[in-house]
């Protein structure tokens, strides 16, 4: 099938940051028999191409070269239940909100801590999203991919796909493997999670200590929105940095220096709350021109109006001076920049 190929087309509202942003050519992948035709035009003109989902974690520059191809396929698919346990297969261009939402109402459980991510289901693997102790890669049973490298279609399972936090094969080998479809291993019995300290207080402020999947979720959109601002009111892409995992060794050092430090264990060792660190080192609510670090949350960077990639990654860069000035701890930029 042939692509019906565009031109000069604007990146702006296909990217949550809202960055200024052209696409020297572009198209919708829609269906997988498009595949063919959209990679001999790549190939026949040796072409750039980026993969777009929701654009929630891209930091774009103002013009970007060759083919950009958002994502757009469709379906989701219950294709196995055993003793409880439910595979479901789900196109990479669904959202992944209205996605947790069918779950939850087809009684499937496992991701409610999820709702409200942004995005499309083909990001979660690339990003290993997570939030409220849960991350996407505990529940992946298997990716479908395409290997670009070699014009094969495969899936990788779990293992293969090397999850880890906020990071994963996909994200490692940009532009290599195009996600079609994730496989889930979700549950017909709700065991809801409960570990993290503000779920809990969102959840005795709606006086359900005890909540329905349904109730739980809400939570969880309450807990969000309290946090983050809605990128469709005021562009951002979430948290702009990973929270940082630190030694035992260091940590006791800055316990010693910070006793309030938010702290979280990890088996790596330590985990910080990246947000604190950029709080205390004075950047929460300030704006540098047409950019800034949100009033309520220092973890999210953003756009007010028509602010380019330059300018958002010179402001988190101060933002990471100033961290590993202060605490000796360097912050790690989570949105990916393109290219």
């Amino acid at each position: 099938m042939t692509p019906e190929i565009e031109s000069k087309v604007s990146l702006k509202p296909l990217n949550t940051l809202g960055l200024t942003s052209t696409a020297e050519f572009f198209t919708k992948l829609s269906d997988q028999s498009q595949l063919p035709g959209i990679l001999e035009w790549i190939s026949s003109r040796n072409a750039a191409v980026l993969w777009l989902g929701g654009g929630s974690n891209l930091v774009l520059a103002e013009s970007i070269p060759g083919l950009v191809v958002q994502v757009s396929l469709k379906g989701i698919e219950l294709v196995s239940e055993r003793d409880q346990q439910v595979s479901v297969e789900v196109a990479a261009g669904e959202n992944w909100h209205d996605f947790v939402l069918y779950c939850v109402n087809q009684n499937l459980h496992g991701l409610e801590n999820l709702a409200l991510i942004p995005g499309t289901v083909g990001a979660a693997p690339v990003q290993n999203i997570g939030a409220y102790g849960v991350e996407a890669g505990d529940l992946i049973d298997a990716v479908e991919v395409l290997d670009t490298q070699t014009g094969t279609t495969l899936w990788l399972n779990r293992d293969n796909c090397q999850f880890a936090y906020r990071d994963s094969l996909f994200k490692r080998s940009t532009g290599r493997y195009l996600i079609l479809k994730v496989r889930f291993r979700l549950s017909r019995c709700y065991t809801p999670n409960l570990s993290y300290a503000a779920l809990r207080s969102q959840l005795e402020q709606q006086q359900t200590p005890e909540p329905t999947p349904q109730q739980l979720v809400e939570a969880v959109c309450a807990v969000r929105r309290s946090k983050l601002p809605d990128p469709e009111v005021l562009s951002n892409a979430g948290s702009f940095f990973k929270n940082p995992v630190v030694s035992s060794e260091i940590f006791d050092a800055l316990e010693r220096e910070y006793p309030n430090i938010p702290n979280y264990p990890d088996e790596n060792g330590i985990k910080l709350a990246a947000g604190w660190l950029i709080d205390q080192s004075g950047w929460k609510g300030k704006q540098l021109a047409g950019v800034g670090v949100h009033r309520d949350q220092a973890l999210v960077l953003v756009n007010y109006g028509e602010a380019t990639r330059q300018q958002i990654e010179s402001l988190a860069r101060e933002i990471q001076s100033s961290v590993q000035k202060m605490f000796g701890v360097s912050l790690e930029q989570e949105p990916i920049p393109y290219p």
